[in-house]
């Protein structure tokens, strides 16, 4: 973790984008907005792998057996706890039960910044079933520590502390264990969902740099 350099504004603004259009995507059923969002995101980056995707009945479908369905072959898991957790068996992953002191660490830093996840919008099922430590908590709150690193024009201090913090918990938790869950997801398919993951992954290694 680079200390001496702190994230530029711009670079925190790029990420806030890409952040918020992954969490719709992985918060919200496959509507063309939420899709049309991780697409933009995606080219403003130069990634064109989602160029042909479409909000259909099929994708809609994907969504629930990717996040819901937990007799799917395609079910992932998005928690931290889960997937750092997981272990191969027999060919066949099996994630770790959810929570733990790493989700608790996590909730702590929620409270450090004033963070609640559970106020973070969606579909209702993925609302109801949301993890403090999932990947739509965490890349949330990231967002929102981003929007604060890049006002540093209205209080220098307090962009540099939220800066400061985005490193530090992209560091020490997303960074940990996003790239995982986008290879879980592709060696199912790599569908959508694995890509949104892999957006994701490299978002939060830019700013773990």
């Amino acid at each position: 973790m680079n200390e001496e350099e702190p994230l530029s504004a711009d670079a925190c603004r790029g990420f806030a984008v890409i952040a918020r259009a992954c969490v719709e995507a992985l918060a919200n059923e496959p509507v063309e907005e939420v899709v049309d969002g991780v697409r933009r995101a995606a080219q403003a980056v130069g990634e064109a792998r989602f160029d042909g995707a479409r909000a259909d009945a099929a994708l809609r479908q994907r969504y629930y057996d990717r996040f819901f369905v937990s007799a799917s072959p395609f079910f992932l898991p998005l928690c931290e706890s889960t997937v750092r957790g997981a272990v191969e068996e027999g060919g066949r992953l099996r994630y770790a039960p959810a929570g733990g002191a790493r989700a608790d660490h996590v909730l702590a830093c929620y409270r450090v910044a004033g963070f609640e996840h559970r106020d973070v919008g969606g579909f209702d099922l993925a609302v109801k079933t949301l993890k403090p430590d999932s990947m739509v908590a965490e890349l949330a709150f990231m967002a929102s520590l981003a929007d604060a690193a890049a006002a540093d024009a209205e209080d220098p201090a307090a962009a540099r502390r939220a800066a400061f913090l985005l490193r530090q918990f992209a560091c020490e938790h997303a960074a940990g264990w996003f790239a995982a869950a986008a290879r879980y997801a592709a060696r199912a398919d790599d569908d959508f969902y694995a890509g949104v993951c892999t957006l994701a992954a490299r978002a939060v290694k830019a700013v773990a740099a």
